[in-house]
């Protein structure tokens, strides 16, 4: 195999990486955004909960008082 050869063999594994490379960088950045929406779930329910358990304590406490 000739020097010319081998470098355009090695310029096309090249370009195949920087396909795959650029394919993962996408999957990343998709996997991070699913992240964030989950975490923004997360504390939005969080926040419901707390609100729920802070409710139920007051109701218990009014109900003691009867």
């Amino acid at each position: 195999m000739s020097d010319a050869d081998r470098i355009k063999e090695l310029e096309e594994r090249l370009r195949q990486l920087d396909v795959k490379a650029e394919h993962f960088e996408r999957q990343a950045q998709r996997l991070e955004q699913e992240r964030d929406q989950w975490q923004k779930k997360y504390e939005e329910e969080h926040e419901k909960y707390r609100k729920a358990q802070a409710e139920l304590s007051e109701i218990g406490e009014r109900m003691q008082d009867l």
